[in-house]
């Protein structure tokens, strides 16, 4: 199972844990509520989904790697109290809480959700002094005397003993006990995340055409040699900063998070590459129509596929930073409908835009979105404000369109109806943001570029399409 595909199970095992019959009770008891157990290599995404899962159901998350624990802090400490039995009174030992539960009562405060996901990483990593715990733990949801609160769903995550000489394999008792799902590195499922989550874009187009380097460990007589999805994602990180400041990404850089010889030499020829467009990659003259094509009939094809995927990056920026001003007017728009009835409703709204423009939940597209919302709310006319604002946010979205349109009209003079140029069109139908601009607002000048896209997204977003512009 690749990871896109454990995160769809999981979030259905807990929305069917988390759901209530008509009197308020969990349907599924909490002793048939298994716990999630994933299992899968180092760096692929296990720890991601998690948070990813309960971002997209509303709900509570906070992790834990148990290895970072000793007995006491999980269970509590052991103090001396006093307690009467038959008459008599006894000195008996009880626990202070474990710090993991009390986390899960002071997140309950912070986040305001009174359900959530616990996640405890390298479960199968434990001491043996913690072993039992951990038993009791997915039996029971206790850490010692302390139970779970009720609503806050239990996953856990390891790795396979191949890649970690702490494992501790689980007997047949415990994993009688949870829902296992292993996981495997897949490079379609690792595209699919990385077209939405700011990969960058040399990243993506090297695993394109090298995806057995996505994930790859390996003995040798020098060591041992891996490189991880997770490596890829810290990387391209990094790269952006270096490039921002202007700091040659040498092979010497990149061996720090490709830790693989092979496959760092092979991504920093393919990024020389990759930057032999600079120019074209960094300036807007391509969206703004001032240049029609570049001629690349002497290049290879690993030169028009950098250019095809520079493109792509191109046209996703501009539809993430458009659909993100459309998601905020339909935002703002809800809120004044409901504040009619309620002017309270309004300032919970203003502090609540406020806490999260100051978070690092948010990119800068959608914080720049959001941000002018607070002064409408704040204003004496939110009404009139909104209104105004809803009609530079279309009118921007009508230019980004325009903008795309330019980009592909551009890919489409310099690379043909190629392979190189279904890869752009495909890699724009993958992301997000430009499903969302292209459903809300629909132009029908753009379509016509993925007539040469054979997949059932794209016919869906042909259909779709068709249906807005009729509408």
């Amino acid at each position: 199972m690749n990871i896109l595909e454990a995160k769809n199970e999981i979030k259905s095992a807990i929305r069917i844990y988390l759901e209530k019959d008509e009197n308020g009770d969990y349907v599924i008891p909490e002793e048939r509520q298994r716990p999630v157990f994933l299992i899968g290599a180092p760096g692929i995404g296990k720890t991601a989904i998690m948070s990813k899962i309960a971002d997209e159901l509303k709900i509570g998350y906070i992790g834990y790697t148990i290895t970072h624990h000793t007995r006491q802090s999980a269970i509590g400490l052991p103090f001396i109290a006093q307690k009467e039995y038959g008459g008599r009174t006894y000195s008996v030992t009880e626990y202070t809480m474990s710090e993991i539960v009390a986390s899960v009562y002071e997140a309950i405060e912070k986040q305001g959700k009174k359900e959530g996901i616990l996640f405890i990483d390298e479960i199968n990593c434990v001491s043996e002094t913690l072993a039992p715990a951990m038993l009791e733990l997915l039996q029971r949801k206790k850490f010692g005397p302390h139970k779970i609160p009720d609503g806050w769903i239990l996953t856990a995550a390891g790795n396979p003993e191949e890649y970690n000489k702490s494992v501790n394999e689980l007997d047949m008792v415990t994993l009688d006990r949870v829902k296992k799902i292993v996981v495997e590195p897949d490079y379609d499922a690792f595209k699919t995340y990385a077209y939405n989550s700011g990969i960058h874009d040399s990243v993506i187009s090297f695993l394109s055409l090298h995806n057995e380097y996505l994930f790859k460990a390996e003995r040798s007589a020098n060591g041992f040699y891996f490189v991880t999805p997770r490596g890829w994602e810290d990387l391209s990180t990094a790269i952006r900063e270096y490039e921002r400041l202007s700091i040659s990404v040498t092979e010497q850089f990149v061996s720090q998070y490709v830790q693989h010889p092979q496959a760092a030499a092979e991504y920093i020829r393919f990024y020389k590459i990759y930057n032999r467009f600079e120019e074209l990659k960094s300036g807007e003259r391509i969206e703004n129509g001032e240049v029609e094509r570049t001629d690349l009939s002497r290049d290879n094809f690993e030169v028009r596929y950098a250019l095809a995927e520079i493109l792509r990056a191109k046209a996703v920026k501009i539809a993430e930073k458009a659909s993100e001003k459309l998601e905020a007017v339909e935002y703002m728009d809800g809120v004044i409908v409901k504040s009619q009835k309620d002017a309270k409703i309004l300032l919970s709204e203003t502090e609540t835009l406020i806490k999260n423009l100051n978070s690092n939940k948010w990119n800068r597209y959608k914080k720049s979105a959001y941000k002018p919302i607070i002064d409408i709310f704040e204003g004496s006319d939110c009404q009139k404000a909104g209104e105004e604002y809803k009609r530079e946010c279309l009118a921007y979205a009508e230019r980004a369109l325009v903008k795309i349109s330019n980009v592909l009209s551009f890919g489409e003079k310099s690379l043909g109806r190629s392979q190189e140029f279904v890869a752009l069109t495909s890699g724009m139908i993958a992301n997000e943001s430009f499903i969302s601009l292209i459903t809300r607002v629909g132009f029908e000048d753009i379509y016509k570029y993925f007539d040469g896209v054979d997949t059932s997204k794209a016919n869906e977003l042909k259909e779709r399409a068709k249906r807005l512009v009729k509408g």
